[in-house]
């Protein structure tokens, strides 16, 4: 089979996109992105990054999405948020891993050998930090997998409409610092609640339960308002970001190695770290409680088609 890189691309849309987690709005989240985008949503993210981001340049990649009461961070984000900063390290970039305390122990098992950095929690320290940061890294652009996001009025809440924002370090003011300096900027979420999906508030409120009025007094909906320059809106968000490191494997010539069992190794790991399944709340290889026979299937078929 001799498939080009723009059909592979939307073969590889396809398959992270399938809705096997049931949802019911990743359908229309994605038809969204795609308006919003105008191409194949990992193909433009992946491409973005091939046109404006430079070998040396700082990439600052954003994960971790903490799951309360527990105070414990989900499977979901930074397994595709270490196979992202992996294939970026592979073209020549430098990225640095971002997320909260309450996270970091996972996403530092995930990617044990790059460099973290945490967000406080306090809005005036993280808002200080991100001009520090923007300061000294000049990062070229800012990629985001699974990161809560915060609504209109600045608070942040998890699927059920409950608000979140105290144990939620305060990542939006990256994003929105990286807007203010022209750098690249790209979400990768399934549910409108998380960084970057701002790009289609409308349709997240519209479309998602809670979406347009939370359960908080705060009453404005768990809508993410910080936009991206692209969004990519799968079923699962690691897929997303595996469809992204796919597609920059593609366009940089590099053979993708991420498979079913790779993915295993990775889960266990992040279990063994403390993380979660968002749906069951257990440590376990699951992720958005799809075990792991099912998730690799997705997995591999992302690896099938980039190798083809």
């Amino acid at each position: 089979m001799n498939l080009g890189i723009e059909q592979k691309a939307y073969m590889i849309d396809q398959a992270v996109s399938l809705d096997l987690p049931i949802r019911r709005v990743v359908s229309q989240l994605y038809d969204a992105a795609c308006e919003a985008v105008g191409k194949s949503l990992c193909f433009a993210a992946a491409q973005g990054i091939a046109k404006r981001v430079d070998k040396g340049d700082y990439v600052f990649v954003l994960t971790g999405f903490p799951i309360s009461p527990l105070n414990l961070a989900e499977t979901d984000g930074p397994l595709g948020a270490a196979v992202l900063a992996q294939t970026l390290q592979a073209v020549g970039v430098k990225p640095i891993l971002v997320t909260d305390d309450l996270c970091s122990g996972v996403v530092k098992a995930a990617a044990p050998k790059t460099r973290l950095i945490r967000v406080p929690v306090d809005a005036e320290q993280a808002s200080l930090q991100a001009e520090q940061l923007f300061s000294e890294y000049s990062p070229s652009a800012l990629l985001s997998v699974e990161r809560p996001g915060w609504n209109s009025k600045r608070e942040y809440h998890n699927m059920r409409g409950l608000n979140i924002s105290s144990i939620v370090g305060k990542t939006d003011y990256l994003f929105e610092l990286g807007r203010k300096h022209r750098a690249l900027t790209i979400g990768v979420g399934d549910g409108g609640n998380e960084l970057g999906c701002g790009l289609i508030l409308e349709t997240v409120r519209k479309h998602v339960p809670y979406g347009a009025k939370c359960q908080c007094p705060c009453e404005g909906g768990i809508a993410a308002s910080t936009a991206a320059d692209f969004l990519v809106v799968s079923g699962v968000s690691n897929w997303g970001a595996y469809g992204v490191a796919a597609c920059l494997s593609l366009l940089k010539g590099l053979e993708y190695r991420h498979d079913s069992q790779s993915e295993l190794r990775l889960l266990r790991r992040v279990a063994k770290a403390g993380a979660i399944d968002s749906i069951s709340r257990e440590r376990k290889p699951y992720v958005d409680g799809l075990s792991h026979s099912v998730n690799g299937l997705v997995v591999d078929l992302i690896c099938a088609i980039t190798n083809a």
